[in-house]
């Protein structure tokens, strides 16, 4: 093989496996080649020279090198890739410290939210249909954003940004919460725990956040304002979301 066509065809590769496994055999020709066995080491340096540190590294030519290779022919290789570890150990140490300090801010936003009180008005409407959830005979769902939403309505707004798996789930969900609730006999403090975790988890897909100030507003601008056959129409979303909180009975 021509060593400069290989390198020539390595460096034109843009895929970067492909590059890395092009010179991979580059620096395992180079290690092998008899005619040069004093210089060896010198070649499969210059190979990863040419490449480039961010596709081989000395530890990946290291098993090509003979065992009569001397450290020092490649000092300068390992004390650069010492200094590149060191950086990145560095740099995933910062990494932890602003992760924990994320997860510390989590843990105090969650301890908030569950200490979180609202005072729901009379005249409460839900912010998708703009019903009196006081008259409705279902159950609502009231948000730290100031918005309240009949849990019908939230369900069926929401469902469209579901996985096909997770909008299964939903349905699952809702038939055996409705079956859990006709339940009758049996231990009742067991059927009251079923009913809250079945309740935990639906209300972990379609209650997770504000349709209004969540990623279903934000992954609804690009739906139609229309309402045709392909498009649903988003007016009453954006005309709930320009309307103040308390029109619709959250006293903030």
């Amino acid at each position: 093989v021509d060593p400069a066509l290989a390198r020539e065809l390595a460096h034109e590769s843009t895929d970067k496996d492909e590059k890395r496994r092009l010179w991979l055999m580059i620096a395992k020709s180079a290690a092998a080649d008899e005619h040069g066995r004093k210089d060896v080491v010198a070649k499969v340096v210059s190979v990863i020279k040419d490449c480039g540190t961010d596709v081989l590294t000395i530890e990946d030519v290291l098993p090509f090198l003979p065992d009569f290779a001397s450290i020092d022919e490649f000092k300068d290789e390992i004390c650069e890739a010492l200094s590149k570890y060191s950086s990145k150990i560095a740099e995933y140490k910062q990494q932890m410290v602003e992760c924990d300090q994320t997860c510390e801010e989590l843990r105090g936003e969650i301890t908030r939210l569950e200490n979180y009180d609202s005072e729901l008005r009379p005249e409460a409407r839900c912010a998708l249909t703009r019903q009196l959830v006081v008259h409705a005979d279902e159950a609502f769902y009231v948000f730290p954003s100031g918005y309240v939403a009949l849990a019908g309505p939230l369900a069926r707004e929401v469902a469209p940004y579901l996985t096909a798996p997770q909008r299964e789930r939903v349905r699952r969900l809702e038939a055996d919460l409705a079956a859990a609730r006709r339940a009758r006999g049996g231990d009742a403090g067991r059927r009251a725990d079923r009913r809250e975790d079945l309740q935990a988890e639906l209300d972990g897909f379609i209650a997770a956040e504000c349709p209004l100030t969540g990623h279903v507003m934000v992954d609804s601008v690009d739906r139609g304002f229309g309402g045709g056959d392909d498009e649903t129409d988003v007016r009453p979303l954006f005309e709930a979301i320009y309307s103040r909180p308390a029109r619709h009975g959250l006293v903030r």
